[in-house]
């Protein structure tokens, strides 16, 4: 994040060299020195890293250079002074920010742009040097920008507004719809974990959910052959019976009917002596 803002000084080395015949700015220079500006800088006081120049042109209703630079650096960095040379050498401008940095910078490649000011001065005897790897740079640059999708691997906006962007995964109503198969009402959750299973059936459903505890219960299955457990719901048996001719005989506890079904294989069951055989079934 730009701390404040870089505005360039040239220096007495750059007058003298624009009033001496044709400048050609060539590389940007960084550094972590917190001297007072002067004007006369011939260098950086503590230069940490230098990259080419790989695009600029001037604005003439702004009378500015408008450049751009690709900084690589090893560790990170405060950025105090900035510098801009020239294919001679010749430290042309310079930007100091003293105690408080320009910007920081970690570890890494970063491209950075930058404004210098011509106003004043014969501005047309001053251009960017021709640098082949900054024009290689720069033209992989331009390849980027003019991609139509530059970073396939981040979300894009005809991504995000596809009905259906992840046509390999189970939409949402079909996925609620398994779900709501695999734990219907009447679903019963065993855990050894004293723990209440809204939150994560919630989570997991993706719609509210409400849950009972069934303490001191059985769980019989339904028989609609049998009258007595033929329904679900029922309850069945008896509690602290009193009549009961040993005192210290145990409760006998209510038990709960409900729906139980299971899975079979068609192909593979065994003859259960009722049915007729139709000829497909391979009984055991």
């Amino acid at each position: 994040m730009m701390a404040n803002p870089i505005v360039f000084t040239i220096t007495s080395a750059g007058k003298q060299a624009i009033a001496s015949g044709a400048v050609k700015l060539s590389q940007v220079v960084i550094g972590t020195g917190t001297q007072t500006l002067t004007g006369n800088e011939a260098a950086l006081s503590a230069e940490t890293g230098s990259a080419p120049i790989i695009s600029g042109g001037f604005e003439p209703d702004s009378k500015a250079l408008r450049f751009s630079a690709l900084l690589s650096l090893n560790t990170a960095t405060s950025v105090h002074e900035v510098g801009i040379k020239t294919n001679t050498g010749i430290l042309f401008a310079v930007a100091l920010s003293g105690s408080y940095p320009f910007f920081s910078l970690n570890a890494g490649k970063f491209a950075a742009s930058f404004g210098l000011s011509l106003a004043g001065l014969a501005a047309e005897r001053v251009t960017i040097a021709n640098n082949q790897d900054a024009n290689a740079a720069l033209s992989a640059m331009e390849e980027h920008l003019a991609n139509a999708n530059p970073h396939p691997q981040y979300l894009n906006i005809t991504h995000m507004s596809h009905p259906t962007p992840h046509g390999q995964y189970v939409e949402k109503p079909r996925m609620q719809a398994l779900l709501a198969a695999m734990f219907p009402i009447g679903y019963l959750y065993h855990t050894h974990k004293n723990i209440d299973p809204t939150p994560l059936f919630d989570e997991l459903l993706g719609v509210a959910t409400a849950w009972r505890r069934l303490a001191g219960r059985l769980v019989v299955g339904t028989d609609p052959t049998d009258t007595f457990i033929e329904a679900p719901q029922f309850t069945l048996g008896k509690k602290g019976s009193v009549t009961d001719a040993i005192a210290q005989q145990p409760s006998i506890y209510p038990l709960h009917t409900t729906h139980v079904w299971e899975r079979i294989n068609i192909i593979a069951v065994k003859y259960d002596g009722r049915h007729k055989y139709d000829g497909t079934a391979n009984y055991q």
